[in-house]
């Protein structure tokens, strides 16, 4: 069980690094004004959000 416990944290951790990662991108393009760019990591940004969390799962059948 720890392993998964690992593996879950691990990629939760990634996850959460690429939603930063990304919303750093939406703040650099909301300042200089790139519309269109804005757009997509926002985009970006909804399509890591829906991606489905199994440590999500995990945590309400606790």
């Amino acid at each position: 069980m720890d392993v998964i416990r690992a593996i879950d944290e691990a990629t939760r951790a990634e996850h959460e690094r690429w939603v930063a990662e990304v919303q750093g991108w939406v703040e650099a393009a909301r300042e200089r004004g790139d519309e269109v760019a804005l757009r997509r990591y926002l985009s970006q940004i909804d399509r890591l959000e829906a991606i489905p969390k199994p440590w999500e799962n995990q945590q309400r059948a606790a």
